[in-house]
């Protein structure tokens, strides 16, 4: 069985004016707050693949997302697998197993829902405003030209990658 997570990040210089147009074409805030990611190695065989192994609080929620690396595709394209769990007990497991912490960052995170399509407007500092929409191809190339974005305002980077290995 694959999974697959197919998305794209915009950087946005108005969130106000994204919200609007957001409500306007019918898509539905689901929730917002700030958002924990701690990310995970065991003598960096996980970066050495290109994977990384993530524990996200949000909210009262956690989840551990495995992330494999990126295949070509007109949009980001990787492999992922995720499931909820319980914080403490599974960065205990992580941590006991031979696992460090190696990285993590804060961000702000508002989230919407349009069908099945995820849409995220996320705050990073020193980094800015960005959009992230989820889903199949065509609806984010839909979602893309209503929203008044192009291929210009693609971020090719993860947040990762930015705060870890890129300038902003």
């Amino acid at each position: 069985m694959a999974f697959f997570e197919i998305e794209q990040k915009y950087r946005i210089k108005d969130p106000k004016a994204i919200r609007v147009l957001l409500k306007k074409i019918g898509v539905r805030k689901i929730t917002g707050g700030f958002e924990t990611n701690e990310f995970f190695d065991h003598s960096d065989a996980l970066r050495k693949k290109k994977t990384a192994l993530r524990l996200r609080r949000f909210g009262k929620q956690t989840t551990l997302t495995l992330k494999g690396p990126r295949v070509p595709s007109r949009f980001t394209k990787r492999m992922e697998i995720e499931t909820k769990v319980d914080y403490r007990s599974l960065r205990t497991i992580l941590l006991l197993s031979g696992f460090r912490a190696v990285r993590g960052y804060k961000k702000k995170r508002e989230l919407y829902k349009l069908g099945k399509a995820i849409v995220t407007l996320d705050l990073l500092k020193k980094f800015g405003w960005f959009l992230e929409i989820e889903g199949r191809p065509r609806v984010i190339a839909n979602l893309e030209k209503k929203l008044g974005l192009s291929p210009v305002d693609r971020e090719k980077r993860s947040y990762l990658q930015m705060l870890f290995h890129g300038k902003h």
